[in-house]
């Protein structure tokens, strides 16, 4: 048995105990989570941190299979200038992935990062992940824009699935796959009620292919087959058009959500029941140097995650980091907030709650500390760093 105590625990619920004790098993299973009111009386072989310690984050969002696009890509001031980019540069380099997928994988572990929302076009990740200590849910990612393949890019997605679990076959995004294509998609996640994720209104281009049927966007997509008259919907926005075809009762990732509006977070509620917003600040900065309105989601605290994006768009694979960099633009954001975006709120968002997100009796969620900050404000600061316990 191991008993750990810290200037505060966070439970991965919201609440802080100062001085409280986290006991855990041989198996680093937790046993309880003492309150000990902020006294500590003189316990056996009790360890003692300066810091807070949390339960083990949870990346809601990544693209382990692009770790090889580290520092390929320049930043961009928008998703056109992005995606053009990725077109042009998606192969350089690939002969070296399995290398950089390991030392991604790697990272993240020591990042205190113990579960993963991971896309996946390819199975080229699912070597690592297979025996990695992080717990993945794998996005089997689809987009197309030709009718006639759309039975091949079914089997061959159903295929992928077979070699890795848990897995879910989801579209790229809005803008990216036929309606046709997403019906099927949509028709497996409801008769298997699997976690949808999808790329959400990453740029203001995403509406206007929608509103206006064009774009900036439209003309870099017309390279690889897009048409405007291979979508039916006229919308004010792209989540309004994607709400026409979504289940309302899967667990549902919409991811990054920067140009989402007030009436777009309104119609989410009245049509879903458990979707989740993951937010990847850093990539958001790196590819449109723009972030979600988060005051916007006052009211959506118990539905907001953290992911990284991949490395194509990111330095780094740290939950912390993107922590800091939300603290940064958005003062007013509590720490407790962050901490349950990056816990629980993450092992809710890809169903791993049995195991993970929080500080209770039974499960195994890790174990971070949080150290070199502001207990005083409670508040990270540019030197915070993370150690992992357990």
């Amino acid at each position: 048995m191991r008993r750990i105590s810290a200037s505060y625990i966070f439970d991965g619920k919201g609440h802080f105990f100062k001085n409280g004790i986290l006991e855990l098993d041989d198996n680093n299973s937790v046993i309880c989570l003492t309150d000990t009111s902020g006294e500590i009386k003189e316990t056996p072989f009790l360890e003692y941190y300066n810091g807070i310690i949390t339960p083990g984050f949870i990346n809601a969002h990544c693209h382990l299979e692009l770790s090889y696009m580290r520092g390929k890509l320049n930043k961009t001031e928008n998703l056109t200038g992005f995606v053009s980019q990725m077109m042009q540069k998606r192969n350089e380099g690939k002969n070296n992935a399995q290398h950089e997928i390991e030392k991604a994988d790697r990272e993240m572990q020591s990042n205190g990062i113990v579960a993963c929302g991971d896309i996946s076009n390819t199975s080229d990740s699912f070597s690592v992940k297979s025996k990695s200590k992080i717990k993945y849910h794998t996005f089997i990612e689809l987009l197309g824009f030709d009718k006639n393949k759309i039975f091949e890019i079914i089997n061959n997605s159903k295929k992928l699935q077979d070699i890795l679990q848990p897995s879910s076959i989801v579209p790229h995004a809005s803008y990216s796959v036929i309606p046709e294509l997403l019906s099927e998609i949509i028709k497996i996640a409801r008769e298997s009620d699997s976690v949808l994720s999808v790329h959400n209104q990453e740029s203001i281009e995403e509406n206007d292919i929608f509103k206006e049927k064009g774009g900036e966007l439209a003309e870099v997509l017309k390279k690889v087959g897009w048409s405007n008259n291979l979508f039916k919907h006229r919308a004010d926005s792209s989540f309004k058009a994607l709400t026409k075809d979504f289940p309302s009762q899967n667990n549902i990732l919409f991811i990054h959500n920067v140009f989402t509006g007030e009436s777009d977070i309104q119609l989410a509620r009245k049509i879903f029941s458990n979707y989740f917003w993951v937010f990847c600040p850093k990539s958001n900065l790196y590819i449109s140097n723009r972030l979600p309105d988060v005051f916007l989601f006052r009211d959506e605290k118990e539905r907001i995650c953290l992911g990284t994006d991949s490395l194509a768009s990111n330095n780094g694979l740290s939950i912390l980091e993107e922590m800091k960099t939300l603290q940064l633009h958005f003062p007013g954001i509590l720490l407790c907030d962050l901490f349950t975006w990056a816990t629980c709120n993450g092992a809710k968002a890809i169903q791993m709650t049995k195991e993970l997100g929080t500080f209770e009796s039974g499960k195994k969620p890790g174990v971070n500390l949080v150290y070199d900050l502001d207990l005083q404000n409670m508040r990270l600061a540019p030197e915070t760093k993370i150690k992992v316990l357990a």
